[in-house]
């Protein structure tokens, strides 16, 4: 269950790390990661505590969805703060952009 305290303290970690082994590392990846993961669509085998909270690019917006082995978000807050900020909204139109022009 990673909140957004959580996913800076990793982010952070990852950063140390990447500079530790002399590699590339961005901090948009990870988050651009937790907002892109698809959830598993099996929702009726789902129980209340498997049942995880998702980005849906098809609404804009973080709903439960999907049943998830690991929580990407605490909250529906968590999700919409992190996924919804400005940066990624840009970011997810340029990628639909170039998608369709190819």
């Amino acid at each position: 269950m990673a909140n957004y305290s959580q996913l800076r303290i990793i982010t952070g970690f990852c950063v140390i790390l990447a500079v530790m082994l002399d590699q590339p590392f961005t901090a948009e990846a990870v988050v651009r990661d937790a907002c892109q993961t698809a959830p598993n669509k099996n929702v009726w085998l789902c129980s209340p505590t498997t049942l995880g909270i998702f980005f849906d690019p098809e609404t804009q917006r973080c709903r439960y969805m999907g049943c998830s082995n690991r929580k990407l978000f605490l909250t529906l807050e968590d999700c919409e703060k992190i996924c919804n900020n400005p940066r990624h909204i840009k970011r997810r139109n340029q990628s639909k952009a170039n998608e369709t022009s190819h």
